[in-house]
């Protein structure tokens, strides 16, 4: 199995996608206060994770 289906990173952004295209789409009428919440905590949480994981690979490398 490709190593991005594995990655938490990469769920998370699909969850957050489908959030937004679902109450656009489909109507689920949440407010877009809510979701802009919801997918600021996922971009902080990717890009925490991102920030961890580029330090990771220096320390292994060092």
């Amino acid at each position: 199995m490709p190593a991005k289906l594995k990655s938490r990173k990469f769920w998370m952004a699909v969850v957050s996608a489908a959030l937004i295209i679902a109450n656009e789409g489909l109507g689920m009428d949440i407010p877009k206060d809510t979701v802009l919440a919801f997918a600021a905590v996922v971009i902080g949480y990717i890009f925490g994770e991102s920030y961890v994981d580029a330090h990771r690979k220096n320390d292994a490398e060092i």
